[in-house]
């Protein structure tokens, strides 16, 4: 049986080997879709909150200094990714969305989708898996995420 050090050691080195592979997908994804990998990142951010962001909190979530925020929103922007627009609530807020038609596909494993790849491995991989191995996995990369 392993000690606990000896699993978290392991645990560190293959995560440092995910992370570096991911970094290296998520260039190759980025330049697929005309954009640099920081650009991509914060596009995620943005995606994964429905009812958009301000640049404020962009900046937050990327950790990015708001001058580069705002760069990259504009480059965003002028690609078609995303749309700023006047919150309802607060005309003073103004929020960024992923335009609908921008990343259509993405994340859902079709002919069109940049990680399809990803996710055929994904799901190969997890047929290995009970499903409470899964969850597992699952709560210990949610407990991961916003360590930085």
């Amino acid at each position: 049986m392993s000690s606990k050090s000896k699993v978290t050691e392991r645990i560190v080195d293959l995560l440092q080997l995910v992370i570096a592979s991911s970094v290296m997908s998520n260039e190759r994804i980025a330049r697929s879709m005309g954009l640099n990998v920081v650009d991509l990142q914060a596009l995620g951010f943005i995606a994964r909150n429905d009812g958009g962001m301000t640049a404020g909190e962009v900046s937050q979530q990327t950790e990015l200094p708001t001058s580069t925020t705002t760069r990259v929103l504009d480059r965003l922007e002028r690609q078609g990714f995303i749309e700023r627009s006047t919150d309802p609530n607060d005309r003073r807020r103004v929020v960024v969305r992923v335009r609908p038609d921008a990343v259509r596909g993405a994340g859902e494993g079709g002919e069109d989708d940049p990680y399809a790849d990803i996710l055929a491995g994904m799901k190969r991989i997890h047929e290995g898996f009970s499903v409470d191995e899964l969850e597992v996995v699952a709560r210990y990369l949610d407990a991961l995420k916003d360590l930085r």
